[in-house]
């Protein structure tokens, strides 16, 4: 074989390599997943974000054709789980079901380990929780104005459960403190669910939870005083807004899924689009009705964006309340 002949040869092979290499690396990426999913629950089993993740996960591995698994880290308003995600590969196999409390309310409130809107890849926004007051039935207050009112006049007597310091529930309890002058104490809990048995045990005199109150009024275990939206929840329509009741205090909580920064384009779009189909299952749309959610659909672009508006808004709302005097984490 001559000179030429041997360029020509290894040439060739170095094309085939090539070539070879990048379907290699497609068949790969177009493989996603080829094993199990975790999935980070970023409060306890049981409760309204627990029981929702699990829903839409259920669906979801059934488009990707591998299990995903759900393991609860409960803590922090929802910062724990988050805490570890952020340190996890972005190759999709770790994500977390998380809220905006955790990504947006907590780190403006306490210093956490991640930087909120750098160290995520945002997946998808599927629900509004309901969040609500209440207070046991043997409870003197009858009413959110009675509670406040005592609130006021006994400065540190009443003991509020939530599911954590800078979650939707503590920030809505707080920014009533402040514009009626009021001191009371935070008892900050792993989940709702947790806050709601410390209310029925005679621990706490309030709660501040997400929908996990709905079984709870349900079985006429609880009073419930107020409901934290600007709209009423649709299976209670008796129970008045805050806003009703002349109070300017409103919060919104998105219910999300996200994985590590840095995720490969096709990862996240596989994931997006399967978390996206799940929401037409029976299962899903079965366990929101169930726990009183209102459904609403954010893709990777749009949440992005929504959390960036978010981080500002909250962070003015808090600081002109008086609740911060500055974010107390950097969101990037």
């Amino acid at each position: 074989m001559d000179g030429k002949s041997v360029r020509l040869l290894i040439v060739a092979l170095a094309v085939s390599l090539v070539v070879g290499g990048s379907l290699a690396v497609s068949d790969a990426r177009a493989e996603f997943p080829e094993g199990p999913i975790r999935m980070l629950v970023a409060f306890t089993p049981g409760g309204s974000m627990d029981i929702s993740v699990r829903a839409i996960s259920a669906a979801a591995e059934k488009q990707l054709g591998k299990p995903i698994v759900i393991e609860n880290k409960g803590g922090g308003g929802g910062t724990v789980a988050l805490g570890v995600l952020a340190n996890e590969k972005p190759d999709g196999y770790t994500l977390c079901g998380a809220t905006t409390s955790g990504l947006i309310r907590s780190p403006l409130m306490q210093k956490v380990i991640y930087k909120p809107l750098k160290s995520f890849t945002p997946i998808i926004g599927f629900a509004y929780p309901q969040l609500a007051i209440m207070v046991p039935n043997e409870s003197p207050f009858k009413d959110l104005k009675e509670l406040l009112d005592y609130a006021k006049k006994n400065p540190n007597k009443i003991k509020y459960g939530t599911t954590g310091p800078g979650s939707g529930q503590h920030v809505q309890m707080e920014l009533l403190a402040h514009q009626l002058g009021i001191n009371w104490v935070h008892i900050p809990y792993k989940g709702s669910q947790d806050a709601i048995m410390a209310l029925l045990g005679g621990h706490i005199d309030v709660a501040s939870v997400g929908p996990e109150f709905v079984p709870v009024k349900r079985a006429n275990q609880a009073r419930v005083l107020a409901v934290c939206q600007s709209k009423k929840s649709p299976n209670f329509p008796e129970i008045p807004t805050i806003p009703e009741l002349g109070y300017n205090v409103v919060d919104e909580v998105v219910f999300c899924i996200v994985g590590p920064a840095g995720m490969p384009p096709q990862v996240l779009q596989k994931l997006e689009k399967a978390f996206k189909d799940a929401m037409e299952s029976q299962e899903f749309k079965k366990a929101v009705e169930q726990l009183d959610l209102i459904t609403v659909y954010y893709n990777n672009k749009d949440f992005q964006k929504y959390m960036e508006e978010c981080w500002l808004r909250t962070e003015n709302s808090l600081k002109e309340t008086g609740v911060i005097k500055e974010a107390a984490t950097s969101p990037r």
